[in-house]
């Protein structure tokens, strides 16, 4: 082929057309000698389309007519020439036309690519060459697109389908789109530039998290506040308790007891103690009645009935008890030492309310820091019926008006290989949404269980349940059954990919009138992905 420059097919592939084709800016037509491969040649008229995009030269459109037969004619053959001339005419309209499909590839604004079934690049456009580097003609599909390994190309090569491959190229996410062409055995390759909506799908789930985080800070403060109230209130009202003790003992210190009578204080001190800590099982009528005989016996004895006898039937005491009490310390002792066993229950009351209110504001804090895994490494070994139960905790406030939680968790449940955070990220979804269901009123119940390869956790509730033409949709982004302004869409597509894309999970939903199940199942002995988006994806998912 004197004219492109080369003898062979094989000093066509791979080669850059400028070397082969003399450039030009506008189409022109040439009458040239062609070389077969096998060394003989034919004279044919040629022409030659450029491919301009923006301005720029990107590639040529070459269509070739055989002259042969027509320049064989006899001298004189009118009617020959006729065809010939029509030939030329119908070779130049064809050559437009070609020229105007290639422009296609050139205009279309991400990457195309033509690949043979090595993997060969064979096509690539302007957009192409601005993803992956100006020269793309023989390099190998497998070597420039990441995650297009060996096993992916067989799959590739395998499917009927087209078969999406995410990659990201520098800062730029794309993805490629495989599809071959049983015809010509060729694989064409569509590229889409993903980089703007990853970045919203990010800001969405950021925004996610912090509409979830705010929830659960207003729920935690909550929680928090009223222990921490309680124990001030408690602290505050234990300096006047301690007062009126410290006036009580004061009051005992002359009266000279005996052993027995100190041996029975002590007993009354353990008393008030164990009565501190537990919870009284007397109905308001019975107090009631308790405190009136009490009164009737303390008035006989012209005792203050109305500040004694609360306390004393708080501490466990009857008239026959107070009868034995007199017994032991006299008459004359009778009055400061029922003045002090009134005064020792509220103290160690007092106390038990302190402790109380300070280990539920510690087991908050510390649900809470297990929680968010603070301080620790994102991906780890997990225990689920830990981070359950945190979630639960965190959630106490909005779970606990009118809803019952049901635990069955399995004792042989593996520990998984997760992130954490990002897994009671799942359950605090799926929980606040069976919490939403019920509207505050129902029943919760988590079961785990193992089932090899698996290790499964159920959220159960008996809410309303999910209409069936919306049971497919649930997991797609931005679609909710909540009211306007109760929820954004991303709670169950994030899990969805959480579950799916990070953990190699599935998560699945079973919902009927009165009971909706969600169902996530997690690898056993399987490592977590931690380069696999966790942002809304529901274009991955298969029903």
């Amino acid at each position: 082929m004197a004219l492109l420059r080369a003898s062979s097919e094989a000093d066509l592939v791979g080669r850059d057309l400028s070397a082969l084709v003399p450039a030009a800016a506008e189409p022109f037509q040439a009458n040239t000698q062609i070389r077969r491969l096998d060394g003989s040649s034919f004279r044919a008229d040629c022409w030659f389309f450029p491919l301009i995009v923006d301005s720029h030269q990107t590639g040529q459109v070459l269509v070739f007519t055989d002259l042969t037969d027509r320049l064989n004619a006899a001298p004189g053959e009118t009617e020959a020439a006729l065809q010939l001339r029509a030939a030329l005419k119908t070779s130049a309209e064809r050559a437009a036309a070609l020229a105007e499909i290639a422009r296609f590839p050139e205009m279309n604004p991400g990457p195309v690519l033509r690949l043979n079934e090595d993997g060969v690049v064979l096509l690539a456009n302007a957009a192409a060459e601005n993803a992956f580097g100006e020269r793309l003609l023989g390099s190998m599909w497998l070597e420039l697109c990441p995650g297009v390994d060996a096993e992916q190309w067989r799959r590739i090569l395998a499917a009927s389908d087209i078969v999406p491959v995410e990659a990201r190229l520098g800062n730029r996410d794309f993805v490629f789109n495989h599809r071959r062409d049983a015809q010509s055995h060729l694989v064409f390759v569509f590229g889409s530039d993903l980089t703007k909506q990853k970045q919203a799908e990010r800001a969405l789930r950021q925004s996610e998290k912090m509409a979830t985080l705010g929830t659960l800070a207003a729920g935690v403060a909550h929680e928090l506040n009223n222990p921490a109230a309680a124990t001030s209130r408690a602290a505050e009202q234990l300096r006047e308790a301690f007062a009126r003790l410290e006036q009580a003992h004061l009051a005992l210190e002359g009266l000279g007891l005996d052993e027995a009578a100190r041996q029975r204080m002590h007993a009354l001190d353990r008393q008030a103690r164990t009565k501190a800590a537990s919870h009284s099982e007397l109905s308001a009528l019975d107090r009631s009645d308790r405190e009136a005989d009490l009164e009737d016996w303390l008035d006989q004895r012209a005792l203050d009935a109305s500040a004694l006898a609360p306390a004393l039937v708080g501490l466990g005491l009857g008239a026959k008890d107070l009868d034995a009490l007199a017994t032991a310390v006299g008459d004359d002792a009778l009055d400061p030492v029922l003045s002090w066993a009134a005064a020792v229950l509220p103290v160690h009351q007092l106390l038990y309310e302190i402790g109380q209110g300070s280990a539920r504001i510690s087991e908050i804090v510390r649900a809470l820091k297990s929680y968010s895994y603070l301080g620790q490494a994102p991906v780890q070994w997990i225990d689920l019926h830990e981070g359950l139960d945190n979630t639960l905790v965190i959630l106490r406030n909005k779970l606990k008006a009118g809803i019952e939680v049901h635990r069955d968790y399995a004792p042989d449940m593996p520990s998984v290989h997760a992130f954490g955070s990002e897994l009671n990220q799942v359950w605090t979804n799926l929980l606040d949404n069976a919490a939403d269901a019920m509207d505050g009123k129902g029943t919760l119940t988590i079961r785990t269980r193992r089932q090899d390869p698996w290790a499964v956790v159920e959220i159960e509730d008996n809410g309303p349940g999910i209409p069936p033409a919306l049971q497919s949709r649930i997991f797609d982004p931005f679609f909710t059954t909540k009211a306007p302004g109760k929820g954004t869409g991303l709670g169950l597509s994030t899990s969805y990919s959480i579950v799916t894309d990070k953990h190699h999970g599935r998560i699945d939903v079973e919902s009927r009138p009165g009971m909706t199940r969600f169902t996530v199942r997690l690898p056993i002995g399987a490592t977590a992905d931690p380069q696999a988006p966790s942002s809304p994806k529901a274009q991955t998912r298969h029903e």
